[in-house]
């Protein structure tokens, strides 16, 4: 592999440090931190840019901190960007990265603070997703590979996950193991079988779930249902259906939509891309029975879910139904609030215009755990009449660069 000595600048999406090599081209550089001088191993070339990881440190920056998992570092874990980096200094890169996004994409000035959760960085995690090896050997997946590295626990799981005895379990060759410890729920870990194509060149399994890629439900084996409780309400989630990883992020993100939506009784609201019913059902309280809520998930079990979930509230309305423009078509008369909350690909374009050229619609709520995809969703709201009243952004995936983000837009 070549090498080169580069200085890092900023940080970039995917991870890494903008730097340049001798001859000008751009590389994005993982494992660094802006200002180092270090030795850059070429991962990945392209003829303007190219893809590294920093293999040696030559003058490290002040913030550079020791891992706190052994399987950190160029060339193993790909789950983890940040673990040789402060936590609050991990924050302040994650809000550049945002607040770049938002100048470049979506063409707006905006101050951003990425708000702590928890004042540990470690052991937050309730769901972590293992790779089996020929052998059937548990790890986790190198970057931009299904190499399986083999690890010994996961640091950024919760105590209950870290306690399973994992290893003397036979687990199919080739497949991937959940281990899920929900709030309130015992830990349980079962196989699943993947149903989209897996991990795309240059991320991880492990990256996925930091994601949230959740359209694509996986299929569990021979794993029961999960009962846990999220600020007084109780929900029922399926294996495989997806639920914020993080153990703060369903309060936190629940009463920051809430917040946000300043919802009265009477009130008509769409909960689009409402998994299992993390926010319909809250919603679906406020509202009362004078109100409406209609929550629309494509994915068949956490449709299911959520019906469950919201089965004693005639005011809540689920459709197991891809989101578009045309589903919204005869759903939107008379809604004046709406969430928005899609996986990291962002909203479908004809239903964000939809829900955008609605005359009746007052306030959205925009969720979005990826900061590319939420400026240009953003960037379209705001052209279309719509302000940002507030926007908020939680450090819910430590260790990594991604986060979560609440915007709340009205007009």
């Amino acid at each position: 592999m070549t090498t080169v000595e580069v200085v890092l600048g900023g940080p970039a999406a995917g991870g890494g440090f903008v730097a340049r090599d001798p001859g000008g081209r751009v590389l994005f550089v993982r494992h660094g931190l802006p200002g180092e001088r270090v030795v850059a191993e070429i991962t990945e070339e392209h003829p303007r840019w190219a893809r590294a990881e920093a293999i040696e440190i030559l003058e490290a920056a002040p913030e550079r901190v020791s891992p706190p998992c052994p399987a950190a570092g160029p060339g193993r874990c790909g789950g983890c960007d940040y673990q040789h980096i402060d936590p609050s200094l991990q924050r302040d890169l994650k809000a550049q990265l945002l607040a770049e996004q938002l100048r470049r994409v979506a063409k707006v000035d905006h101050t951003v603070v990425v708000e702590a959760v928890s004042q540990a960085s470690l052991g937050n995690r309730t769901r972590v997703r293992f790779g089996v090896d020929e052998l059937g050997r548990l790890g986790m997946r190198r970057h931009g590979s299904h190499d399986i590295v083999s690890i010994d626990g996961c640091p950024l799981a919760v105590d209950a996950i870290g306690a399973l005895d994992l290893a003397d379990e036979e687990w199919p060759a080739g497949a991937d193991v959940e281990v899920v410890a929900l709030n309130g729920c015992p830990p349980m870990a079962y196989a699943v079988l993947d149903e989209d194509e897996g991990a795309e060149d240059g991320e991880s399994i492990e990256e996925i779930d930091a994601d949230d890629e959740r359209d694509d439900e996986d299929e569990a084996l021979e794993a029961p249902t999960l009962v846990t409780h999220v600020l007084g309400e109780e929900f029922t989630v399926s294996p495989g259906v997806f639920w914020q990883i993080h153990t703060q992020a369903p309060e936190v993100l629940t009463e920051a939509v809430l917040d946000g939506l300043d919802l009265s009784e009477g009130d008509r609201v769409l909960d689009l891309y409402c998994g299992a019913g993390l926010f319909t059902l809250p919603i679906a309280r406020a509202v009362g029975r004078s109100g409406r809520v209609l929550g629309i998930e494509a994915a068949d079990t956490a449709a299911i879910d959520a019906i469950g979930n919201l089965s004693d509230l005639p005011q809540a309305r689920i459709l197991n139904t891809t989101v578009t423009g045309a589903t919204l078509r005869d759903n939107l008369a008379g809604v004046t609030r709406c969430v928005l909350d899609p996986p990291r690909r962002g909203v479908d374009r004809s239903a964000l215009l939809a829900v955008a050229g609605s005359t009746s619609m007052e306030r959205i709520v925009l969720v979005s755990c990826d900061a590319a995809t939420f400026a240009r969703d953003l960037g379209l709201l705001l052209g279309r009449g719509f302000a940002i009243t507030s926007l908020r952004a939680f450090d819910l995936f430590e260790m990594t660069e991604h986060l979560e983000i609440v915007c709340v837009l009205s007009r």
